[in-house]
């Protein structure tokens, strides 16, 4: 799609009340920023987290202090921002964690203007206990959804004691959890469920179980999966992705303030417990 669809998506965003973007200079390498910039450019009433990434030519994670500041300037050039709101290291492993210092990065940026708050997007709950022990940053960027909540689960609690952010993504599993895919039909080609690989197969079994409890609550099964994010403890914003004006009304729809009950919440553990 045109570049043009992409920035009056996000300007239909900001109409409809969304307030916090995420975004990382390794989607489309700086088109996802640029866009961004187009859209929203520098005002302070909508907040941009960012991620600082792998090097683009050979895929190393380099995330030392100067190429961290050098990768953030690119960034604010593109996002047309003084300032970005949340700045977090892109999927980091514990062992990359431990051995650069990149702390030092997220001080010095903090100190010059250029961001506001430091995080990670963490792959696993190993990097998110050390993250909390620590107290090394103020956000947690967590994989979480109905279908794969361990992650969430094993953290969510501790963050909110240590009084980290957290943001939510994939909370409706690549797509998997709209519940337009059922197991006896294929998934076209170039769809985003494709990205869980393997595992995709399993997962859009799983959905069904959550099929019948969206249907009794008169609640859409893509409302369902992101409301049921916004429910658990110190959740502080879900992350779902959106390509028409459609799926972004229908998205914005589920963050109307209500968490879920908590005997829809303890039916919807039942349906996971019946996986082990």
């Amino acid at each position: 799609m045109p570049t043009e669809h992409w920035v009056g998506l996000v300007r239909h965003a900001v109409a409809l009340g969304i307030t916090l973007f995420d975004t990382a200079e390794a989607y489309g390498w700086g088109a996802s920023e640029d866009i961004l910039g187009e859209a929203i450019g520098n005002r302070d009433d909508v907040m941009v987290a960012d991620k600082v990434c792998r090097i683009r030519e050979t895929g190393e994670k380099d995330w030392s202090p100067d190429r961290i500041l050098l990768r953030l300037d690119e960034s604010l050039r593109r996002l047309r921002r003084e300032c970005i709101d949340i700045y977090q290291l892109h999927s980091p492993t514990l062992e990359e964690m431990q051995r650069y210092d990149w702390p030092l990065a997220m001080e010095r940026a903090k100190e010059a203007g250029k961001i506001r708050f430091s995080g990670v997007s963490i792959n696993d709950a190993a990097c998110g206990r050390w993250l909390i022990e620590q107290r090394l940053v103020d956000v947690l960027q967590v994989p979480f959804n109905m279908l794969e909540p361990n992650v969430g689960h094993s953290v969510f609690g501790l963050a909110a004691e240590a009084g980290m952010g957290i943001l939510v993504r994939v909370p409706m599993a690549q797509g998997i959890l709209t519940g337009k895919f059922r197991p006896d039909r294929e998934v076209p080609e170039g769809h985003r469920a494709h990205l869980a690989g393997e595992r995709m197969p399993r997962l859009i079994a799983r959905a069904e179980g959550f099929r019948p409890l969206a249907e009794e609550s008169g609640i859409p099964m893509g409302q369902l999966a992101l409301r049921y994010c916004l429910s658990q403890r110190g959740v502080s914003a879900a992350i779902p992705g959106a390509r028409t004006i459609e799926q972004l009304t229908a998205n914005v729809a589920a963050s109307n303030g209500d968490a879920l009950s908590a005997g829809l919440l303890e039916r919807i553990a039942a349906v996971q417990a019946s996986w082990e």
